[in-house]
């Protein structure tokens, strides 16, 4: 019984992912609304995010794959003792990863929601909801096909990070980013389960926007060298501009709306009348600024010292550091842990 319900879950989460990759095609919205009915008190609903995650995990290995053949083509770590080479090939794979994940996610969000009229600004959203006679609470909501794909795959990366975070060795930023992880993994899941699903992928779309450049930063700091490792730089500094966009001015206007405009409720103060559902969102909403503004704080110093220095490379780790020292991190954190190091040996 419980193997003929995850091979169906299974056969139908692949195909929604063909449906929205025909839709990506499409450039818009074109599959049928169906309802998201997911319940902690069913454990059967959570089949299809379950496998989700598993699918990115497996997705992850590809990427990440594909990360280690290019690092060898690109001749990254080449000239250092094996276990050098061998970490900076990891942290290669891991940016690698993370920037074709992200750049991909943007791209389809874009292409499937830039032409709603939803999609800026957003509040509550306006799905369907219905409660079929003799159907346990909470309610079931109805949303595009497409648009509970694309909530499942982004709760299957999150979920798989969330888990590689503790299977990776430990980085300069680890509880910033378990703390992301873990905030964003509830976030996803509440606004899943309670049809807040326009307003998600808004924020998960502002959220996405800067990954790519970031880690494209990193992956041409760890494999090129001499004027080529200008595009490092370039990328630096684009993802410091979309950073302080998207997650410091826009985000903000989108928690602000979350706060302050109720269209589910009419008629009610959302500040003060919101369910129990709504207060879950909305603080943990309020709760990623904070380390949204401690990492742009650290991506400022790191710009500092790269315009003093005249390249972002001057303010990560050494190659030629000791092998037993601990790797620097994947967030804005190891960039500031290998110029403080730097400053210690001088």
């Amino acid at each position: 019984m419980a193997g003929s319900a995850v091979l169906s879950a299974g056969a139908g989460l692949l195909g929604d992912v063909a449906q929205l990759l025909g839709s990506v095609q499409a450039g818009g919205l074109v599959g049928d609304v169906v309802p998201v009915d997911v319940s902690v008190r069913r454990p059967e609903t959570l089949l299809p995010l379950t496998l989700a995650a598993a699918a990115m995990w497996f997705v992850l290995q590809a990427i990440e794959a594909a990360g280690w053949v290019i690092a060898a083509a690109l001749g990254v770590g080449i000239g250092l003792r094996p276990a050098r080479r061998l970490a900076k090939r990891e942290r290669f794979c891991t940016a690698w990863g993370e920037a074709v994940y992200f750049a991909v996610q943007v791209f389809v969000s874009y292409r499937l929601f830039s032409g709603t009229s939803w999609y800026w600004p957003s509040s509550w959203d306006t799905l369907t909801e219905e409660t079929p006679e003799g159907h346990p609470s909470p309610p079931v909501y109805r949303c595009a096909r497409e648009m509970r794909t694309y909530y499942a795959i982004e709760f299957g990366w999150y979920a798989t990070g969330f888990v590689v975070l503790f299977l990776k060795k430990r980085r300069g930023d680890f509880l910033e980013m378990l703390s992301h992880h873990a905030i964003t993994c509830v976030l996803i899941f509440t606004s899943y389960t309670y049809g807040y699903i326009r307003v998600g992928i808004v924020v998960m779309t502002l959220h996405n926007l800067f990954d790519p450049f970031l880690n494209m930063a990193k992956c041409c700091h760890y494999a090129l060298k001499g004027p080529l490792h200008v595009l490092a730089d370039i990328n630096f500094g684009i993802a410091l501009v979309v950073f302080l966009i998207s997650r410091l001015v826009m985000y903000p206007v989108v928690v602000y709306n979350v706060w302050f405009h109720n269209v589910m409720y009419p008629g009610k103060v959302p500040v003060w009348d919101a369910t129990a559902d709504q207060w879950i969102c909305k603080i943990c909403l309020v709760m990623l600024y904070p380390i949204h503004l401690f990492w742009f704080y650290l991506i400022l110093k790191v710009a500092k010292r790269a315009c003093k220095g005249g390249t972002v490379q001057n303010d990560e780790r050494s190659d030629s550091e000791d092998e037993s020292e601990p790797d620097g991190g994947t967030g804005p954190r190891a960039a500031e842990d290998g110029g403080s190091r730097k400053r210690k040996q001088k």
